[in-house]
């Protein structure tokens, strides 16, 4: 049976690189399968089961190669993952040691780090990695089927309403939906660069594109429509840029720019009675908004964004080079004259990636943080195929910009978020480095 299933594993996740021995494999590419396909509808209820026995089989494959992974920047910044919110912690002890404790938190960066164990399990294979995609976004299906009141929510999208299938909200839901429409972008304009996949493979390509594309306009969710526009006029820069370097590639360029214009303006124009019924909804506020007088803001959508933005700013000026502590965002709300009861009991988090790292890790982890997107997207753009570097950062861009309007790379969508688009590249890095095959970071 074990013998059978490794066989198994190594025919659609084979890995060129050592791993360990045929139990620990197993474990580490089953608990990995098991992670991405439950993560979105089935958190927590496993008591994070798959995740936690694919980091530990993870650390024990791993230790058998650590001589050649102590030298990746990677592997040095995830150490400093673990030690900086200590060092944090020491310095904010001797300002308010009760304060340092109660809003402590160790695990945060440590979790933008699940792409490691996700990249080392998928094998290191181009097959391998869309093989992990799929499982996921077979994940995200399930989600949906799963939801209770599926058929009320089908109708309510059919009808124009908002819609999340019960995948937390819509804000997250847009965030998944917004990842496979990349995926599907990047895999269609940049497949010749391998061999043709057979018509099925396009054809559920397709269908994906499709159901994210419903998915989008279902959960009208405005911060996904700029993602993916800035997604589009990232490209068409790139494009006017490099456009006396594409050489026979320039219509291949033109063709990718193309379709993802076309593909965000049809979004934007299906959607687009929603999204004024929605910013209409927001009049009041944005009149106020205009005027300056943030006091007088409504708390609508807009208002307690901004309401409670204005209130990290005045804790992240206290400590702008350590922060508090991430746990500090319940008292930037609980503790602010300005907000009802109601808003207190219902919001616990600050709709902004960027000022939950700051009030939490204060200027040490944002710098901290733009280390580690460059470092990473550096070594996928020199190591993994076109394809999967495109999907990385694209899905970066989409994902950072999302990041100013929720609190994403905090969050434990955000970070299985970012486990799936950084993962599926890094995997070819660790087997090109692994294998001797250092890619040239200079």
């Amino acid at each position: 049976m074990i013998k059978e299933l490794h066989a198994w594993i190594e025919r659609y996740f084979p890995c060129p690189y050592e791993r360990g021995g045929p139990v620990l494999v197993i474990l580490g590419v089953v608990s990995a399968l098991l992670f991405v396909y439950t993560e979105i509808w089935y958190q927590a209820k496993f008591e994070n089961l798959p995740e936690n026995l694919m980091i530990l089989t993870f650390l024990i494959s791993a230790w058998g190669q650590r001589n050649l992974l102590k030298s990746d920047l990677v592997f040095k910044l995830l150490i400093l993952a673990g030690v900086i919110p200590w060092l944090l912690f020491a310095i904010n002890s001797l300002i308010d040691f009760d304060t340092a404790v109660k809003y402590l938190s160790t695990k945060d960066l440590l979790k933008l780090f699940l792409f490691l164990p996700l990249a080392w399990w998928s094998g290191g294979t181009w097959a391998g990695a869309r093989r992990m995609l799929t499982i996921a976004f077979l994940g995200l299906i399930t989600a949906i089927v799963l939801d209770p009141h599926l058929t009320q929510s089908l109708h309510m999208l059919l009808s124009g309403n908002r819609v999340d299938f019960d995948i937390h909200n819509a804000q997250h839901g847009g965030l998944f939906f917004g990842l496979v429409l990349l995926f599907c972008l990047c895999s269609f304009t940049l497949h010749k660069q391998h061999e043709p996949d057979s018509k099925w493979v396009y054809a559920l390509l397709f269908l994906a594109g499709l159901i994210s594309l419903l998915g989008l306009v279902g959960t009208q969710t405005r911060a996904s429509y700029v993602g993916l526009f800035a997604c589009a006029l990232v490209a068409l820069v790139k494009g006017i840029r490099h456009r006396h370097h594409f050489g026979h590639n320039r219509i291949s360029a033109t063709k990718s720019f193309l379709i993802l214009a076309v593909v965000v303006g049809l979004l934007v124009w299906s959607a687009k009675d929603i999204l004024y019924d929605r910013f209409v909804q927001e009049n009041a506020t944005i009149q106020v908004l205009l005027t300056g007088d943030l006091e007088d803001l409504p708390f609508g959508n807009i208002g307690i964004r901004i309401h409670s933005w204005v209130e990290a700013l005045k804790w992240i000026a206290e400590r702008p080079v350590t922060g508090w502590g991430r746990k500090a965002r319940i008292d930037v709300i609980k503790l602010a004259d300005r907000f009802p009861d109601y808003v207190k009991a219902e919001i616990g988090h600050l709709h902004n990636g960027y000022l939950e790292i700051l009030l939490g890790f204060g200027a040490v982890g944002l710098i901290y943080l733009c280390i580690f997107w460059g470092v990473l997207l550096k070594r996928i753009k020199l190591a993994a195929s076109k394809d999967l570097y495109a999907f990385a950062f694209y899905s970066s861009v989409f994902f950072l910009v999302l990041n100013l309007f929720e609190s994403f790379v905090v969050k434990s969508s955000g970070e299985f978020a970012i486990s799936l688009f950084m993962a599926a590249g890094y995997s070819q890095y660790l087997a090109k480095s692994l294998n001797g095959n250092h890619p040239d970071l200079n």
